[in-house]
């Protein structure tokens, strides 16, 4: 079968910035939570070891409390991946905290310079230590975007492949499902293309492929319009909430603007004088019975009708159409 059918609804996708912030927030989320108990068990052996000091004979007990805070910064700045407002925010509860101590004179001021400046070291590497995990981050998304694009477009036309359709398609022809929208294919398939490759070789022959699919594209500017190469000179496009009348025009449109290419005959084909497409076009309003592969073996049909036809036409419930009628 050409496409998976496979019940879904209509999946609404977020702007790829906000699925970027998204990643972004999972990821960070998942490191910080994988180091949590390191730090954990780090000040809760650091809390212990302070608080046996005065056991000891170490009576400074404001001076390590200081200390302990600024340990804390400097794990929690290393360790985790935070935030400016959060790392501004644990900042200013250690300074704070040091200035208190100061004023009432159980901190000495050499010390609270020292450490304030310490804090002030460890803030500024956990925002160079978080800028650099976002920018790796940046480029593995962009990096999946490119795997992804490459998986679901055609690299010679930059249209859809087989798969970009069928991830497409099923979107589309839920929501018309859902919505009781007309939905319809155009088959489109270049006449004599083998006499091109044969004539002018291969090279030549996808230079006319690129062009092709620009011209279908070009005529299909809604956003909701499907344009896909599945196969050697074959291409599918799919417009949803149309109208007959409306889809038989788009066709039209695509023949005339093949036409305007202006690239010559070669070879025996007789059917223009320039390079021609046949289509075949199939609607419905999908049902419970009704398959995209049934519109794709319907408009399939209708194509080859327009080929043996004589080419260069539209061929829409078994009636053949000519591009300028």
């Amino acid at each position: 079968m050409i496409f998976a059918e496979r019940n879904c609804s209509v999946n609404y996708k977020p702007e790829k910035k906000q699925l970027l912030t998204d990643y972004r927030k999972d990821r960070i989320k998942l490191f910080n939570r994988q180091r949590i108990s390191f730090i954990i068990a780090a000040s809760v052996l650091l809390g212990a070891f302070i608080a046996s000091l005065p056991a000891i004979g170490y009576t400074d007990i404001f001076l390590y409390v200081s200390l302990f805070c600024s340990f804390m910064l400097f794990l929690l700045s290393t360790a985790l991946i935070l935030s400016l407002r959060q790392v501004i925010l644990s900042f200013s509860i250690t300074a704070l905290l040091m200035v208190l101590f100061v004023l009432t004179g159980q901190l000495r001021f050499p010390a609270f310079v020292i450490l304030f400046c310490l804090d002030i070291i460890f803030c500024f590497i956990s925002q160079r230590f978080s800028k650099l995990f976002i920018d790796t981050i940046k480029e593995e998304n962009h990096t999946i975007s490119i795997l992804e694009q490459q998986a679901y477009t055609d690299e010679l036309t930059q249209l859809l492949n087989r798969n970009g359709l069928d991830q497409a398609l099923t979107t589309v022809w839920a929501f018309c499902k859902r919505y009781q929208k007309h939905i319809g294919f155009i088959m489109a398939d270049i006449d004599c293309f083998k006499n091109y490759n044969d004539t002018l070789g291969h090279y030549e022959g996808d230079n006319i492929l690129r062009q092709v699919g620009e011209a279908i594209k070009a005529c299909c500017k809604r956003e909701t319009d499907i344009v896909s190469r599945i196969g050697g000179e074959e291409f599918l496009i799919v417009l949803s909430d149309i109208s007959d009348t409306y889809i038989v025009k788009a066709a039209q449109e695509i023949s005339q603007s093949i036409a305007e290419l202006k690239i010559e005959k070669v070879g025996q084909c007789s059917c223009s004088p320039f390079l021609s497409i046949s289509m075949g076009i199939a609607t419905a309003t999908p049902t419970d019975e009704l398959s995209p592969t049934d519109l794709y073996k319907g408009s399939d049909a209708a194509m080859y009708k327009a080929k043996n036809s004589g080419r260069n036409c539209i061929c829409f419930n078994d009636k053949i159409i000519t591009p300028d009628k």
